[in-house]
């Protein structure tokens, strides 16, 4: 079934939705559905459950509405820059061929597809700030999901240094799941009615400039060569006499974190020691995780900006 099929083009132009700084394509795709009435009819087509996660189809909501055409927006590539993930990932595929091919995926398809294949438990469950929350609410009467607070080990605001909410803290119940069939509104209550508005604030650096580190990647103008993380990961591994094995990278290295960062936080954000081997270092096509990344240039350089200055 069409998008066109689903939805009156006539109430696009009766509707004003803007689009906030950092908000996600679920989170667009899932105010335009509550605003405009149509979950009822959404919610009688079980199969179509990637509908409101296909950047295509957020640019077809959206275009009529608030992106005039010949300007800036008027593309499903502004969607894919500035409200997914596609910017972060796009720092850790092999070449430019790759990276053509996984961001036509993302067009077509499911922008949360990586995160999801990464961290299927973790990566599934949105999270929110909530101070960013409140800030939200005062000046735009509403708030929104950050795609920022969505990336792999990001699990405090970076602005804030919170503790990110992704389920209540009464009864567990899990916010959003991007598994559902529609997509839905960041909320204030769980169903249960109990508050969401949790704030515990965050004393550990490392968690922080892990955000803060995954922040400025989502928001770098220009890709990083990710040969040239290759190359430079060399670098501190010659400059370190590390070997090259793979059960160096599973036992000692993991050693290593474990020392630098803290068997809490490497298991806060998910990381084993299975998940420490770099098998593209070795010149294969893998799917791979940025999160791994990021702890090595954090580990040997302190941040991934001081890293890729080598």
């Amino acid at each position: 079934m069409k998008i066109n099929e689903l939805l009156d083009m006539e109430e696009f132009h009766r509707m004003k939705l803007r689009l906030y700084p950092d908000e996600s394509v679920y989170s667009i795709c899932a105010r335009y559905y509550l605003y405009s009435g149509h979950f009822a009819r959404l919610a009688k087509i079980k199969r179509n459950k990637k509908l409101y996660l296909s950047l295509k189809n957020a640019f077809l909501l959206m275009s009529p509405v608030s992106l005039p055409v010949g300007s800036r927006w008027a593309s499903d590539s502004y969607f894919l820059e500035k409200h997914s993930a596609y910017p972060y990932f796009s720092h850790f595929i092999l070449n430019q061929e790759h990276r053509k091919r996984f961001k036509r995926s993302i067009l077509e398809g499911d922008p949360y597809i990586l995160e999801k294949r990464l961290h299927p438990d973790q990566g599934r469950k949105l999270r929110l700030c909530p101070i960013c929350v409140d800030e939200e609410v005062n000046k735009y009467g509403e708030p929104y999901w950050h795609r920022s607070h969505q990336l792999p080990g990001s699990i405090v605001c970076h602005i804030h240094n919170v503790l990110l909410v992704f389920e209540c803290p009464v009864c567990s119940e899990s916010l959003a799941d991007r598994n559902d069939t529609l997509p839905k509104v960041l909320p204030l209550f769980c169903s249960r009615g109990h508050s969401l508005h949790c704030i515990r604030s965050n004393s550990n650096k490392d968690l922080f400039t892990i955000a803060n580190n995954n922040w400025l990647l989502l928001h770098k103008q220009r890709a990083i060569r990710f040969t040239r993380i290759r190359k430079t990961m060399f670098y501190y591994f010659n400059r370190d006499k590390v070997e090259q094995t793979h059960s160096f990278y599973s036992t000692i290295m993991y050693s290593k974190f474990l020392s630098r960062f803290g068997e809490e936080v490497l298991s806060q954000i998910g990381l084993s020691d299975q998940d420490i081997v770099l098998p593209s270092l070795w010149g294969k096509e893998v799917l791979i995780n940025p999160l791994i990344y990021i702890i090595y240039m954090i580990y040997f350089s302190g941040s991934t900006i001081e890293f890729i200055k080598i």
